[in-house]
């Protein structure tokens, strides 16, 4: 019975995919907007035409704040709407999403007795979309399915199950998830890891990229051990709190009925698997980046060996780290937008510590961070050097390390704005790419191709074509 109601919902899942992308598909060919005519205008239209172009509308607007179709339970959904528009707007209209119990179509409802004149924008983008459906194409391309003879509908149901095993936090979501994915996926596939690690490893570092922040409560582990939450009874006591937490979520989702992707595994392999993905998601703790960091620069310097266990282990950490802190390496719109996501959940995590009588330490404290220092420092003292042992080690990864030196210049380069306007009320950082733009347009960066990264930045791609 279990089995019928999770093909049941996969089905609907991907009717409701398909529908979405081709209702995307024609609002791109679209080539103008219906507008909304104000009660004082002296034209008279169509009510019928009216009627259709005002649902027209709203159903765009909605369309794109729906980011997780496969989630039947839209009163999260309706909130967000209603929220937004008692916060923002004046207007008497409220839209619903409501979902249809008979064939669990997704619709709006427009209640009130005037069309919403406002604009609502939602920032979700279609990218989201597509990220459930591309993670078993991954899979396929990089040679699991048929290797580990992985059953395609069992996959399917990992990989949703995976996806909705992540909260909402602004960073550590599942589309955080899907970017570490598909970097690990990126690096497969331009440094031939194949050469280096054996294919249960290359598995099992794809599948803990997966997994590695399942359940994150956008709270770090310090934060755990001082709200002396149940996770920190839980695991405290052996440290990497919320890592071992979200292995934990890992090992529940093979656990449950239909989603065991290792359901084929010999009983050593799928022992193995587990104490690889075991070591690989606690290394994504920088506490252990930091303790290893002596002996990936030992590795590095004496010269990678595949036959030895150790430097295999030590290199699965590495990459699992390098993948975690992608973000890094892209764009400088990218990496700057993502450092306000970052920031955003930092100073949520620093408000309720405040709100517990404790002092929050600087970079979670809103109204202390100076995000520039803030982020200038990490990259030298940990992503850079992260990124330069992967370049010793793959010298082909030379562009990930120039990528992020790139983005360290730029933050000191913008710094001085953020001293002049200081962090908005918004918490938006759009106001620094004002001068990273001016610059761009003087040549500042000179050429700025690149492809290991996964840049899909705008102008990367119109000098691509």
């Amino acid at each position: 019975m279990a089995d019928v109601i999770n093909r049941h919902a996969l089905c609907v899942f991907f009717y409701q995919l398909t529908v979405a992308c081709k209702r995307v598909q024609a609002l791109k060919r679209a080539t103008t907007r219906p507008t909304a005519q104000s009660q004082e205008s002296p034209l008279k239209a169509d009510p019928a035409a009216a009627e259709e172009k005002d649902y027209r509308e709203l159903d765009r607007k909605i369309l794109q704040l729906c980011g997780g179709l496969y989630d039947l339970d839209a009163s999260s959904l309706q909130l967000k709407v209603i929220n937004y528009l008692q916060k923002e707007t004046e207007s008497q209209c409220c839209c619903l999403l409501l979902v249809s119990e008979d064939n669990h179509q997704l619709f709006c409802q427009v209640v009130g007795d005037k069309v919403l004149e406002e604009e609502i924008s939602f920032p979700v983008s279609s990218f989201i979309l597509h990220a459930a459906p591309e993670t078993p194409a991954m899979f396929e391309d990089m040679g699991f399915i048929n290797t580990y003879k992985i059953d395609i509908h069992t996959l399917a149901r990992f990989c949703l199950m995976v996806k909705k095993g992540y909260r909402d936090p602004p960073y550590h979501n599942w589309m955080h998830a899907f970017s570490v994915s598909h970097f690990c996926y990126l690096l497969y596939k331009n440094l031939e890891l194949s050469n280096y690690l054996e294919d249960i490893e290359i598995l099992a570092l794809f599948v803990s990229c997966m997994c590695h922040d399942l359940d994150h409560r956008g709270t770090n582990n310090s934060f755990q051990v001082a709200s002396q939450s149940v996770l920190a009874a839980l695991y405290s006591s052996e440290g990497s709190v919320m890592e071992r937490h979200h292995f934990a979520q890992a090992i529940a989702i093979l656990n449950t009925h239909g989603c065991n992707i290792f359901e084929k595994f010999s009983r050593k392999d799928y022992q193995r698997m587990l104490d690889l993905m075991r070591d690989i998601i606690l290394a994504t703790d920088l506490a252990h980046h930091l303790r290893i960091f002596k002996d990936l620069q030992k590795m590095a310097t004496v010269g990678y060996n595949p036959r030895n266990r150790t430097h295999r282990s030590l290199l699965l950490c590495l990459l699992m780290t390098s993948c975690d802190l992608s973000d890094q390496t892209k764009g400088w719109k990218t990496t700057r937008k993502i450092a306000e996501l970052i920031y955003k959940e930092f100073f949520s995590q620093g408000d309720l510590e405040k709100a517990m009588g404790n002092r929050p330490s600087e970079m979670m404290d809103r109204e202390k961070a100076y995000i520039p220092e803030l982020q200038i420092s990490f990259m030298e003292h940990i992503a850079m050097p992260i990124y330069k042992l992967l370049q010793e080690i793959f010298p082909r990864s030379t562009e990930l390390y120039e990528r992020v030196a790139a983005n360290r210049e730029q933050w000191s380069k913008v710094s001085h704005k953020f001293t002049i306007r200081g962090l908005p009320s918004n918490n938006s950082l759009d106001f620094l790419d004002e001068e990273y733009e001016l610059m761009q347009a003087q040549g500042a960066f000179g050429d700025d191709i690149h492809r290991m990264n996964g840049c899909l930045d705008e102008d990367c791609c119109k000098r691509d074509q």
